[in-house]
Formats: structure tokens, C-alpha cells, sequence
């Protein structure tokens, strides 16, 4: 793997490369793979368009997080889990100053969830799953996730970007890597609560159909301009780094 932009090199410490402001920084991460012609997804999930490369960016990714966030959704349908890291990827976390544990965190308003699910039931203690939800949410269901997660009331109706963010923070998890799906990253990106967007680009042709990244019914009033501050390459794959200037 190369560095394109902004200083070329012939290699790369990916983790270096995705540290870079980031973590003295946090924030919201948002991290997509898509293909040429705009999926994100092939064959109805996004392992379809993953690269060698993009797994090693995704993996450095989690290395350098406090928490994992996705739509439940994603969870459900990529098959989410507690997380587990090898030695020597707690290693990398440990000397970058970052805990030995990754926890995720679901965004769910109405608790469609399983709490028999592995993501729930095989979550260490010191890193229980997080389910950041609404109080318009059913109180059954809440009361049955409660049972095996931290459950964060975010919002009346809906679950509110601001307030889900706030929550993660007051458990000290300020380093936020949002998985997706193109709904969750639509409801932060027009919530202004994005800081940076990580995509990889998959050298492949979809064809039509697939979502984009950016999914939902609701139209934005003006686009969102990014600052492009990174490009790696490999075997034709392109790792984009993008700023969501406030």
C-alpha cells in the first residue's frame, strides 16, 4: 500500500495514517467501502466489495477507536459480534493510549433486536454493548435489551445524533467509528454531526441497483463540502480520507 496524498510514499503505517489527527482529536469516524459506480453494497452486503486493503483499513480502524457504532440494521445483517481482539492488536491499542477493549454501540429506535444475539450475549463485561435508542422506543423491548446491554435513552421520538454522542461520551468514549448503514450516515451527516469520512473505493462495476453509502427519504437543503486530507492506493483500490469541516 502507497501514499498518494498529501506527501506520496512508496509505503505506509496504516495505523499511522489513520491516527493523524484523530486521535488527540476524536470525533464521529464514518467508514464505507464502495464500489466505482457508487454500491455499497454486491450481493447484499458490503463483504462483496471489500479488498485486501480495505480489511487492513478496516481492522486499523477498529484498532484506533473507543467504540464501534452501527444501524441495527448492519448489525443484523452483517452478522455483527462482540468484538474480539487478538494480543497483538490490544497491543497496538495499549501503546496508542487507547483501552484493551472495543465495545459497540447499536442505534436502534425500535429495538428489533435479539438479546439472545452473540453481539449482545458474548460481550466481556468491561465492554458491554451499548443500545443508544429513543424513549418513543417499545418499553417490553427495552426492558428485555437491558437484561444483557447499557441501554442510553437519546430523544422522545427519534434517536438524536447530539444526544447519542453526549452518551458515548459520558462513558469516556470520545473516538466514535460509525459503521454504517447509509441510513445512520445520512441521519449524522444531516444532523452536522460527522467529522470524517473514510472511504474505500473498490476497482469493480455493480452495475444497477445497489444503495449508495447515503440512504433515506429526506432532502437536504445544501451539500456538504469535505476537505480531502488522504489518499492510499493498492492494487487499484483507492482509501480516501475526507474532513467534514463544521
Amino acid at each position: 500500500m502507497r501514499v498518494l496524498f498529501p506527501a506520496p510514499a512508496d509505503d505506509v503505517d496504516v495505523h499511522d495514517f489513520y491516527a493523524a489527527d484523530w486521535l488527540d482529536r476524536g470525533g464521529i469516524r464514518i467508514n464505507f467501502v464502495a464500489s466505482v459506480d457508487g454500491a455499497a453494497q454486491a450481493d447484499g452486503r458490503s463483504a462483496g466489495l471489500q479488498t485486501p486493503g480495505d480489511n487492513r483499513v478496516f481492522a486499523a480502524l477498529r484498532d484506533l477507536a473507543d467504540v464501534v457504532v452501527a444501524g441495527a440494521a448492519t448489525v443484523t445483517v452483517e452478522g455483527y459480534r462482540a468484538v474480539s481482539l487478538s494480543a497483538r492488536r490490544a497491543a497496538v491499542r495499549r501503546q496508542r493510549g487507547l483501552r484493551e477493549v472495543l465495545p459497540t454501540a447499536v442505534l436502534s429506535r425500535s429495538l428489533r433486536l435479539n438479546p439472545d444475539a452473540a453481539l449482545f450475549t458474548a460481550a466481556p463485561p468491561e465492554a458491554r454493548t451499548i443500545v443508544l435508542t429513543c424513549a418513543a422506543a417499545p418499553i417490553e423491548r427495552r426492558a428485555a435489551l437491558e437484561r444483557v446491554a447499557d441501554v442510553a435513552v437519546c430523544g422522545d421520538d427519534l434517536v438524536d445524533a447530539g444526544l447519542a454522542r453526549a452518551a458515548l461520551g459520558e462513558r469516556g468514549l470520545s473516538r466514535i467509528l460509525c459503521e454504517g448503514g447509509p441510513i445512520t450516515f445520512e441521519q449524522l451527516a444531516s444532523a452536522g454531526a460527522v467529522d470524517e469520512l473514510c472511504l474505500s473505493v473498490s476497482p469493480m462495476l455493480v452495475g444497477p441497483g445497489p444503495t449508495r453509502i447515503v440512504a433515506g427519504n429526506s432532502l437536504w437543503a445544501r451539500a456538504l463540502d469535505l476537505e480531502l486530507t488522504g489518499v492510499l492506493e493498492e492494487d487499484g483500490a483507492l482509501f480516501l480520507r475526507y474532513h467534514a469541516p463544521r
